[in-house]
């Protein structure tokens, strides 16, 4: 598991590492594949966006979900809650470095997507947390 937050890692920043025209390049081949999705488009007229803000941005948090299943999932069952500062800052740092990297490839850099990735780290943790209440429900179900 420790393989594939690793790999986590390096998708998040080396997305980060893409200069402008190529993110938007890559954003645009996904936005044309989720293009059969209304929603997606309509989110993006809505925002007063350009086409692809929206898929970027469920992006952020898709991956930064996947990053905070994974790091919960390391962590000992029994001391997950005690870790939840530490978990979020993990998540926290991982945002800001990600926000900073782009400072240096012409992007721009931005605080709500912070936010956003914060989000979706939260999700993450929180699934692994419900998936192991419910677990330990059905434990304790079975044990009587």
């Amino acid at each position: 598991m420790l393989i594939c937050l690793v790999l986590v890692l390096c998708f998040i920043w080396g997305n980060s590492l893409l200069p402008p025209k190529a993110s938007w390049t890559l954003s645009g081949l996904v936005q044309h594949t989720a293009g059969q999705l209304k929603p997606i488009t309509r989110a993006d007229a809505f925002l007063h966006q350009r086409e692809g803000y929206t898929v970027r941005k469920l992006a952020h948090m898709g991956e930064f979900a996947v990053l905070g299943a994974l790091l919960t999932a390391l962590c000992e069952p029994k001391s997950r809650r005690d870790r939840l500062p530490v978990l979020l800052l993990k998540g926290l740092s991982v945002a800001l470095i990600d926000e900073g990297i782009q400072l240096f490839t012409g992007r721009t850099s931005c605080l709500s997507d912070v936010w956003i990735d914060l989000v979706g780290f939260c999700i993450g943790l929180t699934m692994v947390f419900l998936f192991a209440a419910g677990s330990a429900r059905r434990e304790k179900k079975d044990s009587k």
